[in-house]
């Protein structure tokens, strides 16, 4: 069992790894967007991209979740884009 959990750990911290370094990339073409956009807030395109990553996540049982994480990845993004 400690063998699997700590596999199953390790798996987990290889794909954190991934979301960060993807984070990072997001937050820097968000950022570079704020010259491009007359306001910081567009809620059509907020809606389309939480239902665009609620179709993603697959399962029902993830949606929720994963809509609750890109609603507070849209706004560490719009905070980035304030401070520009």
């Amino acid at each position: 069992m400690r063998g699997e959990l700590r596999r199953k750990r390790a798996r987990i911290d290889l794909i954190d790894g991934k979301i960060s370094r993807l984070l990072a990339r997001r937050f820097k073409l968000a950022l570079s967007l704020a010259g491009l956009k007359k306001t910081i807030t567009d809620r059509a395109r907020e809606k389309a991209v939480l239902a665009a990553a609620q179709k993603n996540a697959g399962r029902a049982a993830f949606r929720k979740p994963v809509k609750k994480v890109f609603e507070e990845i849209i706004s560490q993004s719009k905070l980035l884009q304030k401070q520009k």
